[in-house]
């Protein structure tokens, strides 16, 4: 029928369509050529081709027509089967990432598939990749993916060649299958009369494919060395002239690499990837391919599917031997016995029409509450299927996406956005608020509320915060739904986005940031509910628009008495007189010792704010013991109070309301009472601190402090405290700090200049004069031992910073720790101590030196100046080269004597 020899037509020429440069063959006129009819009825057989969605029409003149399940399997997926132009269809492309579709439907396969993108996107052509797994995963489909990929992304021409070779089917001739790879040259062997490509020249330019590579033996895998080494090919019977090409190469096996690859081989493939079967992967994975599957099915028959709930779960857990390829087996199996039983425009499909092995295979629930048929028509995409049964997964990602599209619009300025930002993330709070319906969780829900208030009121007493009602119903929504949500930041496409997004966050609302901080620990804490960045995002814009607020600069003031309800009572009473809760209390038992007593306070403050303050009444005992039991842990001033009664009780109350000093708030005291008072900072044992600064904020300032922190031994004996530049100019804030701590020195980016404090600028940490100062301020702290561990540590660090921007498809961590081994090594050798701006220069120049090498880029020196140099110092490199293996064996990489020159040269210093 000339229908379906159109159709075959276009499918077959489809398959390397090139839409740069569309032929005749896709035109009405072409084909009636080609197929030798009249072109009105070809014409007319291809209009009806389309509106039955199994053509695409692209209104060009001429029009032009494609097949579309052909085009979909090898390039992207299609929203609409009519396009203007060329241009608009390729727009499809631009908005699609098949790998990313991928990882939506396989969430398991996340970093798998993010190492596949990172060899792929690898430059000079990316680099191999081994597939491993069961049969049926989907290694092949998953190859499939990646040649689209490339296509789409422009790595390769969208006409290169797709060649795939199934070495199993040469299971018992490894000759032949050498040959049929490399090709051969004429007289190779008996019955080579002509000179024959093999499939790494015809897949030149494109990508090879090698399905079930074990069977390539060890001389095959050794053939394959020259390759992977060089870019050359030798066919069989040709050692001189050999043939360089350029493919990219893909391997799947279901075998144990172990086993059956030679140790060199493995080496030369750096990104290996294992699939797992259907039973190690979770119901919702199974679901999503269940979904994808019925999907893919009714494109290709055009009529709409309504799949019982029954049968999806069933489906789902139905865990055949034969992984993917079965399960697709069984739902094509499963549509065509309800097709034969319905001659209606839909088909319904319930758990009648399921075949005998899903029925007895399957491990499904006994008793399962029915819901509405799930409905697959020619409009329905994969992402609506997913999202059916995670309605609050979408809601939060539609606000998540909308708020970064805003974000990156207004050129990630937050300044810029700021109010549509709180806007839409008030829309999604009043969402959760009014829309949902909870009824039938109610007594979940109810928990939540009451465990929120909970929570709020610590917040509230602790760090005096004023905080509307309704956020106390609109979070305990947030968090209800938000539980429901296995969700991570790894599965976002603009990852780098959102983390920037939630710095300005930070940065800009830094004060109610730092409270939701102390509600998200809470909510872990007590609601086991893990939250992420994105809540941060959410949360502190959502109550920085309620705009609740700091009673800034209040003292905290706690109430201690003998007996079991005498503080308590005074509080009371002093907290509903002033209307607001201004005092704590505790009430301790008439036996307990001045330690316990002191050991509570010391609970308080570090359970509340009490960074400007703390005012404590006690009814009795002596001051000076507990004076001697607290100090040295409380890192704030201190103001005691003794005889404590209602009276005093109020007036430091409404002392702490209007702000008094401790100075005004004793003198006023000591005319109303006979009191012993004291004002305390913490002079003896000091802290010992070291202050990070840095001139365009605290951002910064936090990041270096981090930084340093990771250099110390678990057992810090200094502080590192980061601290605002501008603050660090106010004679009163310094003081402050001088009271609390003894600053031993300064690490910044600009000099604060306080008097008697060194400092170091943060770019010259690493060199020798500044770290003999570094080391200096460490020597009342730690031992000799200790302080070359940190040196060390500080080296390593900032290098791991630098390098983890150098390389790419390296581990940073691993590089580093690789890098550390040889300069150690090198240290050995030579009996010789680097200075850590050497050691700092090796881990810089080594990192790019491991990159070059894979890459294959040289970097060579004059030929005169390394024969002359490699001359007279070739012992010295010998000794480089030897104590380099750890950097030569890990990467499988050789290196050249110019790069152990350079080495020689930074070293020491010869030139």
């Amino acid at each position: 029928m000339l229908k379906q020899r159109i159709l075959k037509s276009l499918e077959k020429q489809t398959k390397t369509i090139d839409l740069n440069h569309l032929t005749a063959g896709f035109t009405a006129a072409g084909l009636a050529r080609e197929l030798g009819a009249k072109r009105n009825t070809v014409s007319l057989y291809l209009n009806q081709l389309t509106n039955e969605q199994k053509l695409v029409k692209i209104q060009t003149r001429p029009v032009h027509f494609l097949h579309k399940g052909s085009f979909e399997q090898n390039n992207f997926q299609l929203k609409s089967n009519v396009y203007r132009s060329v241009a608009q269809l390729e727009q499809e492309s631009s908005k699609q990432d098949i790998l990313k579709s991928f990882t939506q439907i396989n969430p398991s396969l996340k970093e798998s598939i993010e190492r596949v993108r990172a060899a792929i996107l690898y430059p000079n052509g990316g680099l191999p990749l081994l597939i491993t797994g069961e049969s049926g995963t989907g290694k092949s489909y998953l190859v499939g993916l990646i040649n689209r990929f490339c296509r789409t992304h422009q790595l390769i021409d969208a006409a290169a060649p797709f060649i795939t070779v199934n070495c199993a089917q040469y299971a018992d001739n490894p000759e032949l299958l050498t040959s049929n790879l490399f090709g051969y040259v004429k007289g190779a062997f008996t019955g080579a009369d002509e000179e024959r490509e093999g499939a790494f020249t015809q897949a030149d330019g494109g990508i090879l494919f090698l399905d079930e590579v074990h069977r390539l033996g060890p001389k095959g895998q050794e053939k394959l060395f020259t390759y992977l080494d060089q870019g050359v090919v030798y066919p069989v019977g040709e050692t001189q002239t050999g043939k360089k090409v350029d493919v990219r190469l893909c391997f799947a096996t279901t075998e144990d690499l172990d086993a059956n690859f030679l140790t060199t081989f493995m080496r030369r493939i750096p990104v290996k990837i294992t699939l797992p079967p259907l039973s190690k992967r979770s119901k919702e994975e199974r679901l999503n391919l269940v979904y994808t599957l019925f999907n893919h099915e009714q494109k290709k028959i055009g009529r709409p599917l309504a799949i019982s709930d029954q049968v999806l779960d069933m489906l789902a857990n139905y865990q055949p031997s034969g992984n993917i390829g079965d399960l697709k087996n069984a739902i094509k199996l499963t549509i065509a016995r309800a097709n034969v039983d319905q001659q209606k425009q839909h088909i319904a499909i319930t758990a009648y029409h399921l075949p005998a092995s899903v029925l007895t295979k399957s491990k499904a629930e006994l008793y399962h509450t029915p819901g509405k048929p799930m409905v697959i028509n020619n409009d329905t995409e994969i992402s609506d299927l997913i999202a059916r049964n995670f309605p609050e997964k979408k809601i939060f990602l539609n606000s998540l996406h909308r708020l970064l599209d805003i974000y990156e619009q207004n050129d990630q300025d937050l300044h810029k956005c700021e109010s549509k930002l709180k806007q839409l993330v008030y829309q999604l709070f009043d969402t959760l608020l009014f829309e949902k319906d909870n009824g039938k969780q109610l007594p979940l829900l109810s928990y939540v509320i009451e465990s929120v208030k909970h929570l709020f009121d610590q917040l509230k007493n602790a760090y005096q915060l004023k905080i509307s009602g309704n956020a106390v119903y609109a979070i305990s929504y947030y968090l209800f739904e938000r539980e429901k949500i296995q969700w991570s930041i790894d599965e976002l496409d603009h990852k780098s986005v959102l983390l920037s997004l939630n710095r300005d966050v930070q940065q800009q609302y830094a004060e109610v940031y730092s409270y939701v901080t102390k509600l998200i620990n809470l909510i872990r804490d007590n609601l086991d509910i893990e939250l992420n960045e994105v809540d941060y995002i959410f949360l502190t814009n959502y109550l920085n628009k309620l705009e609740i607020i700091t009673k800034t600069g209040l003292v905290k003031a706690i109430v201690l008495a003998h007996g079991y309800a005498t503080a308590g009572s005074i509080a009371n009473v002093v907290n509903r007189l002033l209307g607001t809760h201004t005092l704590d209390a505790f009430d301790m038992p008439i036996n307990v010792s001045t330690q316990q007593i002191a050991n509570r306070i010391i609970d308080y403050s570090e359970n509340n704010d009490i960074s400007h303050g703390l005012i404590i009444l006690v009814d009795m005992g002596s001051l000076k013991e507990i004076e001697k039991l607290f100090p040295r842990q409380i890192n704030a001033p201190i103001l005691l109070m003794n005889n404590v009664s209602t009276p005093l009780a109020l007036m430091v109350g409404e002392s702490v309301l209007k702000k008094r000093s401790f100075r005004e708030l004793s003198q006023l005291a000591k005319q109303t009472n006979q009191l012993d008072i004291k004002l305390i900072y913490p002079q003896r044992n000091q802290p010992k601190a070291i202050l990070t600064t840095c001139y365009s904020g605290i951002g910064t300032a936090t990041h270096v402090a981090r930084l340093l922190e990771r250099c110390l031994p678990t057992s810090k004996q200094i502080k590192i405290i980061p601290y605002d530049f501008q603050a660090l100019q106010d004679v009163h804030k310094v003081e402050v700090i001088r009271r609390m701590y003894d600053v031993i020195g300064i690490i910044g980016t600009e000099d604060p200049h306080l008097q008697d404090v060194d400092f170091i600028y943060l770019e010259k940490i690493l060199s020798d004069k500044d770290t003999a100062k570094f080391k200096k301020w460490l020597a009342g702290a730690f031992s000799s031992q200790e302080i070359a561990t940190i040196s060390n540590n500080l080296v390593k660090n900032f290098s791991l910073e630098q390098t983890v921007n150098m390389v790419t498809i390296l581990d940073a961590s691993k590089v580093i720790e690789n890098i550390t081994i040889f300069i150690q090594e090198v240290e050995r050798r030579f009996a010789h101590a680097l200075s850590n701006q050497k050691k700092f220069t090796l881990y810089v120049h080594i990192s790019y030196l491991i990159e070059r090498l894979i890459r294959k880029e040289e970097n060579n020196l004059n030929p005169d100046f390394e024969k002359s140099f490699a001359k007279k110092y070739g012992d010295e490199l010998e000794v480089i080269k030897a104590a380099a293996t750890v950097i030569s064996d890990n990467y499988s990489v050789k290196i050249p004597t110019s790069e152990l020159i350079y080495v020689d040269q930074i070293i020491f210093g010869r030139q």
